[in-house]
């Protein structure tokens, strides 16, 4: 049975590009997903790789994000279902 990550690895750059082909602002993101503006930049500047599962969660369904590999900084070491 596989349990659930306390912290999900997000590959900043990936998030950045879908942010921008989405045509969402990093303000507008951050307001979806439930977190503060500067959190968003740090996310996809790299220097906050880790968030928590409930954050991981929104960022896709703020992005309509159905491949939640597309978000994970190492896709074929993380699995949880």
């Amino acid at each position: 049975m596989a349990t659930t990550p306390t912290t999900v690895e997000v590959h900043g750059y990936a998030l950045r590009e879908l942010r921008i082909r989405s045509g969402v602002g990093v303000a507008e993101l951050a307001a979806a997903v439930g977190v503060q503006r500067p959190y968003i930049a740090k996310i996809e500047l790299g220097h906050s790789r880790h968030v928590s599962p409930q954050v991981f969660n929104a960022l896709m369904s703020a992005l309509a994000i159905t491949d939640r590999r597309v978000l994970l900084a190492n896709p074929t070491a993380q699995s949880w279902d």
